[in-house]
Order: C-alpha cells, then structure tokens, then sequence
C-alpha cells in the first residue's frame, strides 16, 4: 500500500464521522457527502472529489461510492458497502449510521493504539543518544578522574 493510500484510510473515519454529522442534520446521503467533501482531511480529498464529481454527473450514490475502495484502499470497503446497501435496497440508515459511527470510533481508537505501542521504539534513540553522554560525563568520568588522581598520589 502506498503512502498517499495510508494516510487516506488512516483520515477515513473523520470522514465516516462528517458524512453522519449531515445525514443527522436532515441531508440526504448524496448531499451530506458532497457538503463533507470541503471539510474533508487532505489526504482524502482527491478520491472524495472523484466521488463528488461522479454525483454531480448523476450517478447513483452507491455507484458513485464504489470509486473509494480503489481510490482509498481496502479501509474504505465497509463504509462503500454500507451506504450503498441502504442506498440501493432501501434499508434504513439510521442502524447504518450507527454502525458506521461504532466502526469509525472502534477504527480511530485501534489507530492511536498502534501509535501508542511504537512510541517507545521511537524513542529509544534519542533517549539513549541523551542520556548515554549524561551518564557517562556525570558519574563515569568522574570516578575515573578519581581513581587516576589516586593512582598518580601513590606512584613515586
């Protein structure tokens, strides 16, 4: 997976969480995605702008999603299934909505997770590039200078 595709799956939940914001405020799904679009994170803004561009021409809503997962990754994948079941079979959205808001929440929690556990890797190096020096300036250098003052004392 591409750089430019991990970061976009990465930004995929603050978008699930735009497009609910408008769908709750009384849009339709089509209109709630291209009022979200603006406000979408960079880095999924360009396969969001094909979507909009798709709607615009008058593609249907879950044809129109169907671009995502291509454009966006894998990541994308539930989000496309779920609207575009409820947009071509009529299911309601309201247990869709929902879904969706528990997996963006569930998605963007495991994802501070996995940063969490890699901070101490990263860490590592400048902790130890910083206190390797302070330890040895602070308590090696000066044991030694001891031991070598008490070593020229003695010697005739």
């Amino acid at each position: 997976m591409s750089r430019a595709t991990e970061r976009a799956a990465v930004a995929l939940p603050d978008f699930v969480e735009l497009i609910i914001v408008g769908v709750r405020a009384g849009l339709a799904p089509a209109a709630a995605v291209g009022v979200a679009a603006p406000h979408a994170p960079p880095a999924l803004r360009p396969a969001v702008a094909e979507v909009v561009h798709r709607l615009d021409r008058g593609v249907r809503l879950a044809d129109a999603l169907s671009v995502l997962p291509d454009l966006v990754g894998p990541a994308a994948t539930a989000f496309v299934d779920a609207l575009a079941t409820a947009d071509r079979y009529g299911h309601p959205l309201e247990p869709v909505l929902d879904r969706l808001a528990v997996d963006a929440r569930t998605e963007r929690r495991h994802q501070a997770e996995r940063q969490a556990r890699t901070l101490p890797v990263r860490l590592a190096f400048p902790l130890v590039v910083c206190t390797l020096p302070a330890f040895v300036l602070l308590a090696i250098v000066p044991a030694l200078l001891g031991a070598v003052s008490t070593l020229r004392g003695l010697a005739p």
